[in-house]
C-alpha cells in the first residue's frame, strides 16, 4: 500500500479511500480544476436587459400566478377528496395542503402525503399512519412530482403514422379499439403487476365482456424463482412477511435487502431500528454476494463469492448446522463434501473471510428462532427450496410475522405462456394488442421476437404518459394521466387497504388506464364521464372494505374518513404457515459446480428500476449508492478481474453471453468477487424523450428467456474493447492533486468508528486522546432561545440517498447533466461520500451524509465581500441571494466542499431548456427561491420550514421552541438516522443525542464549531473475525 497518495484518510487503523483509482493513479486530470468554461466570464452588458419595467414585471407576475392557480384546480367537481390536514374548502393561499394517497410505482404500495400548494402537488412525504411504510418512501416515489410535470408527456391521444404522432380525441381511439375487440378476434392486454382490486375487477369485466381477451402480467424484476420453490416447499405461493425488527441475526445471500430486493423501506426501518446505540440491542448482518451493494454498507462482516457457489454456500450451512441440529429434512442428502474448508478454498476466501464463514455458522446455531437466511431472487430455485429447509431446521419460522401476509391479485405469465401468446401474435391470429402502462418491447428478452411479433398484430395500442420503444411500434398511444390526476385503490397485505386520491385535475386531455379500460368493457365509448372509476372505486369499497370493517358510521362518513386516512386496516386474518412438505426436500441433488468463465449479474437500478423513471432528471442525476456514477449505467469488476483483462476505469469491455453481445464501459469496483461482473439494468432507452435517451447502454439485451434466472448467467466470456468512456462521478472529483494537499488526508478523521464490542468495554473509546482545545479570542455569543442542529446516526445510515432525493425537490435544486458533472458542478445540497477501508479486494465501506454544517464560526462568512453569506440569531448559516456576486470565496474557504454555485442558469443549460418548458415551473417549491446564474447556494436546514412553524406559533401566542420542526432529508430517511432540533430544548431526544458518547464533529481541530454531529458507526462483528 505505498502507492497510495490521493483521496485517503487513516483512522484507529484503517486507511480509509474514495476509491480504486484514488489508490494508484498517479496524475490527475487537471480539467477537474478548471472552473473556468467559455462564457461564464463574459461581460455584463445593460444593453441586452428587458424593457420591461419594474413594474410592469411585478404586475405580470401576479397575472400568471393567478391563472397558474386557476390552472391547477383540486378535483373537487370529479368526486370529492380529502384533505389530511383541512377540508378542501379552507385552501387559503400561502398556506400548503396535504393529501393521503398510494403510491402505485411498484409493488410496496406506500403511503403517502403530497402536499400541495394553490392546489399545485409540490412534494411527497411518507404518510405516518401506514402500517407497513410508517411515514417514509422511496427515491422514485419521492421524485414522482418531476413525472407529473414533464414537458414530454402525451397530452392528447396520438395515431401514429410513419414514425410521427398527431392528436386526436379519445372519441377515435374508443371507436378504433371497441371495434376491434368486437370483431371477436383474440385480443392480448400485457400489464405490470397489479396491486389494485377495483383494477383487477375491471380486467376481470373485460375478459367477461370479451371472451377472446387474454391478460398478461410480467415484470423485469419479480420474485417468481423465490415463489416458486416456495411453492413447492409449503404448497402456496404467497410468500411470508418477515419480522425484520425482531431478528437477531440476519445472513443476506446475494440479497439487496436494504437496496432493491423485497420491500425496502420497511426493511430499512426494520433493521436499522436494532442498530440504535440509546437502545443497545445490536443485531448481526451477514451478506454474502459477489456484487457490492447496498447491503454490504450496513454489514457487519460481508464475505466474497462468485454466485456460482451459492449453491455450494447453502449446502455448508445445511451440512455444517446439521451437525448440531438434527432433523429429518436432511436424510438422503449428500452433504459431507460441503465444509467451510472446502468453500473456503474453491471460492478464494481471505482468512478474514472463511474466519466470518465459520463465525456465521456458529452464530445461526446459536440463534435458532431468532435468525434468518435470506437468498436473492436471482439465485436458484433449488437454492431457495435449500434456504427453505435452512430456515425449518433452525426454527427460524418463528419470524414470519402471523398477523399479516402478502396477499396476490394476479399470477405472472411463465415461459411458456409467454412463448404461446406471443407466438399467436406473430402467425396474425391477434387482432388487438393492448399495452397497459408497460413497455414489453424494452422489458422482454429480444429471444422472445416480440418486437417483430407486433407487426404481425391487427391493431397495437400502448397506453402510457410517455414515449417509448413500445409505443414506436404501436397504431394508437393512449395518453395517461398521472397517479396524482387518479383515483385508485391498494392492497399486498391482508387487513391492509389504501386509497389513492387526485388531487389536482388533469393537465391535458388524459384518462386514468383503469378508466380507460372500465369503458371499454362496458363497450359504449358515450358512457365515459370523468367520474366513473371515482364511483367504481367507492362502490367496491362499499361492497367489500366497509362490510369487513363492521362499523356503525354510515358508508359516506366511513369513505371520507378513509380519504382523510389513506388507509383503512380491518380484521382479516393472514394466512397460515403451512407445514414443510419433505418431497421438497427430496428434489435436491447438492454437487458440487465447476466453475468456468464469468459469472454475470443483471441488477435492477436503484435509481430507475426497470427504467420506466428513466427521463426523470432528479433520479439520472442520483448517484449510485456505491460507485456515485450518474447518469450511466457500466461493468462493474474487480481490481484483479481489471488486472487480469487490462481493464481500467473508463476502458471498453465486451460482454458475450451465448450468442449475445454488449460492448460496456468498465468500472472497477473494490470488493467484487473474482470471475463476477455485474451491470444495471433500466438505462440505453432508445425511443424515450431528452432526459433518458441514449443515456448508458440497454444490457436488456444480455437476457435470454431459456436462462433459468432472467439475472444471473454463468461461463460470460468478457474481453476488452476497443475505446473509452467517461463515467461521471460526484465524489471522484474531490480527490485533489497530489502536489496540492499531499497526506492531508491522512491528517483528517472523516470516519470513525469501531465494533459493538469494543462499546460495550469501552463507551469512550472514540475520544481517548482526541480532545482539542478549541480556544477563541471573542466572546462567544449567547443563543438564548433557539439554537438550530442536526444529528447523523451513522451506524442507521445505509447511504441509500433518499435524503438528497428529497433535499433536491424540496429546495428546487436544478438538474445539470453529465457533462457538469463531469467537471464538479453537481448541484446537490447534500451528498453521501462513501470511503472504502482495507485491501481493494475485500474493503468495508462507510458513508457519511455531507451538507453544510452551520458552523458557529464559519470560515465561510469572514471572506465574503459582500455579506451574502451571513449568521442569523438562532445559529443558521444563512444565503442572501440577491448580494451574491459569485466571487466563490465563500466555497474555497469551506472545509467541507458543501457549496454549489451555479456556473449557468441550468434549467436552460440543460438539454436546450428541457426544464424552462411548461409546465416544469409549476413543481417548484413556492417557499424556496429559484436560484439565478452566478448565485451561490447551500443548505439551509430548510429554513423555511422553521419560519412557517415560528409563524404558527407566533399566531397562536406561543413561545417557539422548535418543537415539531423537521427538515427534508429528516422526513425522507427510512432508518430514521437524522435528527433536527434545538439545542437548548434540553429535555428533547435531539439534546440526548448530542450529549451521546459515540457523537464527534467533522473537523473538531479547526475550531469552526459545526453544528451537525455524526455518532460512530458501530459494527457487530463476531468475536476474532
Amino acid at each position: 500500500m505505498s502507492d497510495m497518495k490521493n483521496g485517503i484518510n487513516q483512522e484507529n487503523g484503517k486507511v480509509y479511500w474514495t476509491s480504486y483509482e484514488s489508490l494508484n493513479t498517479e496524475n490527475q486530470d487537471p480539467a477537474v480544476y478548471n472552473e473556468f468554461m467559455p462564457g461564464v466570464k463574459d461581460e455584463f452588458s445593460p444593453e441586452k436587459l428587458s424593457g420591461i419595467s419594474r413594474r410592469k414585471f411585478l404586475a405580470l407576475l401576479g397575472a400568471s400566478a393567478a391563472m397558474a392557480a386557476t390552472g391547477c384546480t383540486d378535483y373537487r367537481d370529479k368526486g370529492k377528496i380529502v384533505s389530511y390536514n383541512k377540508k378542501p374548502e379552507e385552501i387559503t393561499f400561502g398556506e400548503a395542503n396535504y393529501y393521503a394517497s398510494t403510491c402505485t410505482s411498484c409493488g410496496n404500495t406506500c403511503g403517502i402525503l403530497i402536499k400541495t400548494r394553490e392546489g399545485k402537488p409540490i412534494k411527497v412525504n411518507g404518510n405516518p399512519d401506514h402500517p407497513v411504510s410508517k411515514g417514509k418512501i422511496c427515491t422514485r416515489c419521492q421524485a414522482s412530482v418531476m413525472d407529473l410535470y414533464d414537458p414530454a408527456r402525451f397530452r392528447a391521444p396520438q395515431e401514429v403514422r410513419s414514425g410521427s404522432t398527431r392528436d386526436i380525441t379519445w372519441a377515435e381511439l374508443d371507436k378504433a379499439v371497441l371495434n376491434a375487440l368486437k370483431s371477436g378476434g383474440k385480443t392480448v392486454v400485457f400489464s405490470h403487476a397489479v396491486v389494485s382490486p377495483s383494477y383487477a375487477n375491471v380486467l376481470s369485466e373485460l375478459k367477461e365482456k370479451y371472451p377472446n381477451l387474454e391478460v398478461v402480467y410480467y415484470d423485469q424484476f419479480n420474485e417468481e424463482i423465490k415463489r416458486s420453490a416456495w411453492k413447492k416447499s409449503y404448497g402456496t405461493d404467497l410468500l411470508p412477511v418477515i419480522d425484520w425488527k425482531s431478528a437477531d441475526l440476519i445472513v443476506s445471500i446475494e440479497a439487496d435487502i436494504l437496496g432493491t430486493e423485497g420491500n425496502p423501506v420497511e426493511q430499512t426501518r426494520e433493521i436499522t431500528a436494532r442498530r440504535d446505540a440509546h437502545k443497545k440491542n445490536f443485531n448481526r448482518l451477514y451478506s454474502v454476494e459477489g456484487n457490492f451493494s447496498l447491503t454490504s454498507i450496513s454489514a457487519d462482516s460481508r464475505i466474497r463469492l462468485n454466485p456460482a457457489l451459492h449453491g455450494e454456500l447453502v449446502y455448508t450451512l445445511l451440512n455444517e448446522v446439521s451437525k448440531s441440529v438434527k432433523s429429518n429434512l436432511t436424510e438422503g442428502l449428500n452433504l459431507d463434501a460441503f465444509t467451510v474448508d472446502a468453500l473456503a478454498s474453491k471460492g478464494g476466501l481471505s482468512a478474514k473471510e472463511k474466519k466470518a464463514l465459520s463465525a456465521m455458522v456458529k452464530d445461526l446455531i446459536a440463534n435458532r428462532g431468532k435468525g434468518i437466511v435470506y437468498a436473492g431472487r436471482a439465485l436458484s430455485e433449488e437454492i431457495h427450496i435449500a434456504v427453505n429447509i435452512l430456515n425449518e431446521i433452525l426454527g427460524n419460522t418463528a419470524l414470519y410475522n402471523k398477523e399479516n401476509s402478502n396477499v396476490s391479485l394476479f399470477s405472472y405469465a411463465t415461459k411458456e405462456e409467454l412463448e404461446k401468446v406471443i407466438g399467436e401474435i406473430k402467425s396474425g391470429s391477434v387482432g388487438l394488442v393492448i399495452n397497459a402502462d408497460c413497455n414489453p418491447v424494452y422489458d422482454l428478452a429480444s429471444d422472445y421476437g416480440f418486437a417483430d411479433a407486433l407487426k404481425k398484430a391487427g391493431l397495437v395500442v400502448t397506453l402510457t404518459a410517455l414515449e417509448n420503444e413500445t409505443t414506436a411500434a404501436s397504431k394508437y398511444i393512449g395518453a395517461l394521466s398521472h397517479g396524482f390526476e387518479s383515483w385508485g385503490d391498494a392492497q399486498t397485505r391482508t387487513g391492509i387497504h389504501s386509497l389513492k386520491q387526485p388531487v389536482i385535475e388533469p393537465l391535458y386531455k388524459t384518462r386514468q388506464l383503469e378508466a380507460i379500460l372500465l369503458n371499454w368493457a362496458g363497450g359504449n365509448p358515450d358512457a365515459y364521464s370523468d367520474t366513473m372509476y371515482h364511483d367504481y372505486v367507492k362502490a367496491n369499497w362499499e361492497k367489500t372494505v366497509y362490510s369487513a370493517v363492521k362499523t356503525d358510521l354510515s358508508f359516506e362518513r366511513f369513505w371520507l374518513g378513509a380519504l382523510h386516512d389513506g388507509v383503512v386496516l380491518t380484521r382479516e386474518a393472514a394466512e397460515k404457515k403451512a407445514a414443510f412438505k419433505p418431497e421438497a426436500a427430496k428434489s435436491l441433488n447438492p454437487q458440487a459446480k465447476k466453475v468456468n468463465g464469468y459469472t454475470l449479474l443483471l441488477l435492477e437500478s436503484y435509481a430507475l428500476g426497470d427504467g420506466r423513471h428513466a427521463n426523470n432528471g432528479w433520479l439520472q442525476e442520483l448517484p449510485h449508492p456505491i460507485s456515485k456514477v450518474t447518469w450511466d449505467n457500466y461493468l462493474s469488476v474487480s481490481v484483479n478481474t481489471s488486472k487480469e483483462l487490462g481493464l481500467k476505469t473508463g476502458s471498453m469491455a465486451e460482454v458475450t453471453v451465448g450468442s449475445r453481445k454488449l460492448k460496456l464501459p468498465v468500472l472497477i469496483q473494490p470488493g467484487m468477487a473474482e470471475k463476477t461482473v455485474s451491470v444495471s439494468l433500466g438505462y440505453g432507452r432508445t425511443s424515450s424523450p431528452a432526459v433518458a435517451v441514449n443515456v448508458g447502454q440497454n444490457a436488456n439485451l444480455l437476457q435470454s428467456k431459456n436462462n433459468a434466472s432472467p439475472w444471473l448467467y454463468e461461463n460470460v466470456t468478457v474481453t476488452k474493447a476497443e475505446g473509452t468512456y467517461k463515467l461521471a462521478s460526484t465524489q471522484d472529483h474531490y480527490v485533489y492533486d497530489d502536489t496540492l494537499v499531499k497526506d492531508i488526508h491522512l491528517k483528517r478523521e472523516l470516519v470513525k468508528e469501531g465494533t459493538v464490542a469494543q462499546y460495550e468495554k469501552d463507551p469512550h473509546f472514540l475520544h481517548h486522546g482526541k480532545k482539542h482545545a478549541l480556544l477563541n479570542m471573542y466572546k462567544e455569543y449567547e443563543y438564548k432561545d433557539v439554537k438550530w442542529g442536526m444529528n447523523i446516526d451513522l451506524g442507521k445510515c445505509t447511504g441509500c440517498g433518499q435524503c438528497v432525493v428529497a433535499c433536491n425537490i424540496e429546495n428546487n435544486v436544478p438538474v445539470v447533466g453529465k457533462e457538469q458533472v463531469l467537471t464538479g458542478r453537481e448541484m446537490h445540497w447534500l451528498r453521501i461520500d462513501r470511503y472504502y477501508a482495507g485491501d481493494p479486494n475485500e474493503p468495508s465501506a462507510s458513508v457519511t451524509p455531507m451538507m453544510c454544517q452551520h458552523c458557529d464560526q464559519a470560515p465561510c462568512e469572514n471572506v465574503c465581500p459582500v455579506v451574502a453569506t451571513t449568521h442569523s440569531p438562532d445559529g443558521l448559516n444563512q444565503m442572501v441571494y440577491n448580494r451574491c456576486v459569485g466571487t466563490r470565496y465563500c466555497s474555497n474557504n469551506c472545509p467541507y466542499k458543501v457549496r454549489r454555485f451555479n456556473f449557468f442558469d441550468f434549467r436552460d443549460h440543460f438539454a436546450d431548456g428541457f426544464y424552462y418548458q411548461e409546465p416544469v415551473n409549476l413543481g417548484h417549491n413556492p417557499e424556496v427561491t429559484v436560484r439565478s446564474r452566478g448565485v451561490m447556494e447551500k443548505c439551509t436546514f430548510c429554513v423555511h420550514r422553521i419560519e412557517d412553524a415560528r409563524s404558527t406559533a407566533n399566531a397562536a401566542g406561543k413561545t417557539f421552541t422548535g418543537e415539531g420542526v423537521t427538515t427534508a432529508c429528516q422526513d425522507a430517511c427510512p432508518a430514521n438516522a437524522i435528527t433536527f432540533g434545538n439545542y437548548n430544548a434540553k429535555e428533547s431526544e435531539f439534546a440526548k443525542l448530542n450529549e451521546h458518547e459515540l457523537g464527534y464533529a467533522l473537523l473538531e481541530e479547526l475550531n469552526i464549531r459545526p453544528n451537525i454531529k455524526y455518532l460512530a458507526k458501530l459494527r457487530n462483528t463476531a468475536e476474532g473475525v
